[in-house]
């Protein structure tokens, strides 16, 4: 199975604080939940070929970047491809 991991912005919630706060400075890319927060992908393809798909699909959804992942399931896997940003934070 090989598919791509999207990313989108966190909170910002600073660890520890109580009440809960927030800054934009701790801000940073988080994997996304959701069904549209990976894409399975043609394993025949190439690396190349499932990054250009990954960077295309990412756009359209509206993420920051993503990962690309290979393994037997979603719980284990292995990264392929590091974290690519497609749009600035």
């Amino acid at each position: 199975m090989k598919f791509a991991q999207f990313f989108h912005l966190s909170t910002g919630y600073i660890p520890g604080s109580i009440p809960p706060v927030f800054d934009d400075s701790t801000k940073k890319p988080i994997p996304a939940c959701g069904s549209d927060g990976i894409l399975y992908l043609d394993g025949r393809w190439s690396v190349r070929r499932q990054a250009a798909e990954a960077r295309e699909v990412c756009l359209k959804r509206g993420f920051l970047g993503f990962t690309l992942h290979a393994g037997e399931s979603l719980l284990r896997e292995r990264v392929t491809r590091e974290y690519e940003a497609v749009q600035p934070l």
